[in-house]
């Protein structure tokens, strides 16, 4: 009995010890954050070219696999096995890089002219705009507001528009002028960017051809750390996790692009103004779950506005009719329930994720807070069934307030 009690004590004190070790650690770590930060950007910079390998490998994952596999099985009928297998990875790669630069082909050839002509055409009448909005405004309360109200707001409004339209012509027309070090800059990071990009490509190829070992290797390291059970576990997650992550990144991608597209129809056939820059601007920001085409309609319609204000409410009710389409139909039809999520739980996770890491933690606010969802009512509804309660949340819903029988409602 006492031998018990000591044991028991003695791992309450282990117990003690390392937990208030790990709360020492945590508060150092939390002391010496600021000097992390600059630590782990060096270390994240250093190791960019892997990170944009690692997601464009996920991401063309599915054509790589896609590739190899039909090409082995015809490759097969005509030579040995393990040379169709190599052969067939040989031009799965192949067809990857055409796919990538294909898109930035795309893009370079049939959007960024198309874009440019936009800003620039906008940057053109934005100043006959001002001058018909200052016009328009002391029409309207020339004769009922107070002389001075009346000039502080024309001077205002002239001001900030000034200041915007000498912002965008030294930035997007005339370069930086005498800003030669803000150029120089600007330059390094871009080419240090492509470069990076390039190097990511050959990442991803490695990726690619090498993730049937990588995984291998993986494998057997979890398995030699880890019990039989516990690395069952391990492999579970990373299913899930996959699964989750890949659905909704990969479909939200695939529903954006279509998105946008539609917009960019819908806007040629109205006769919308800026309707590529416009398409772009809703179509990017349309991987953001819930609030997506609402943060991309804000600076279109003020675009837009600025040559055609009756086109930009137009504008608004398309964007609606968009946002409709996608939720009740295009979204659930890619998407399916790659999340499990409610509504209201997306829109939590999305202002959390946003709130602590931006535009990043906007768009994988969602997966993330799934998975972390999904093993937390794991947890709970196997401590019910431990207790030999019913798991299913049906269960547990009243409508006594309202003098209803559930059973009548469910």
């Amino acid at each position: 009995m006492l031998e018990k009690m000591g044991k028991r004590y003695f791992k309450l004190g282990v117990s003690l010890v390392f937990a208030g070790v790990f709360i020492i650690l945590f508060f150092f770590f939390v002391k010496n954050l600021s000097g992390l930060e600059k630590e782990i950007s060096t270390i994240i910079r250093i190791i960019m070219p892997f990170i944009y390998g690692f997601v464009m490998a996920y991401l063309l994952c599915p054509i790589f696999n896609l590739v190899t596999r039909k090409a082995y099985h015809y490759l097969s009928k005509h030579m040995p096995t393990r040379r169709a297998f190599s052969v067939a990875k040989i031009l799965a790669s192949v067809v990857s890089v055409v796919v990538v630069f294909s898109i930035i082909a795309a893009v370079a050839i049939l959007l960024v002219p198309k874009l440019a002509t936009s800003i620039f055409s906008l940057i053109d009448v934005m100043p006959g705009r001002i001058e018909y909005f200052n016009g328009w405004l002391t029409d309207l309360i020339g004769n009922k507001t107070d002389t001075k109200l009346l000039n502080f707001i024309q001077n205002s409004v002239s001001n900030i528009t000034d200041y915007a339209i000498k912002f965008m012509k030294a930035y997007l027309m005339k370069g930086m002028g005498s800003y030669f070090q803000v150029i120089s800059k600007g330059v390094m990071v871009t080419i240090r960017t492509f470069l990076d990009f390039l190097i990511g490509i050959v990442a991803a190829l490695y990726f690619l051809n090498g993730k049937e070992k990588f995984k291998a290797q993986l494998t057997k390291l979890i398995y030699g750390v880890f019990s039989r059970d516990k690395a069952e576990e391990i492999f579970n997650f990373g299913h899930f996790t996959n699964r989750t992550f890949g659905g909704f990144i990969n479909g939200k991608i695939i529903d954006s692009i279509i998105i946008g597209f539609i917009c960019y129809v819908a806007m040629i056939i109205f006769s919308m103004p800026y309707a590529p820059l416009c398409s772009v601007i809703v179509g990017v920001t349309n991987v953001i779950p819930f609030f997506g085409p609402f943060i991309g309609a804000v600076p279109s319609v003020i675009i837009i506005a600025v040559s055609d204000p009756v086109k930009a409410a137009e504008f608004v009710v398309l964007i609606f009719v968009l946002q409709q389409f996608d939720g009740n139909v295009l979204g659930p039809k890619i998407l399916g329930e790659t999340t499990g999520l409610s509504s209201f739980w997306v829109m939590f996770a999305i202002i959390l994720g946003g709130g602590l890491f931006g535009f990043l933690g906007m768009l994988l606010g969602v997966p993330v807070f799934a998975l972390i969802y999904y093993y937390f009512k794991k947890g709970i509804e196997k401590k019910l069934i431990y207790k030999e309660m019913s798991p299913d949340t049906n269960d547990y819903i009243e409508f006594n307030n309202y003098d209803i029988n559930r059973k009548d409602i469910l």
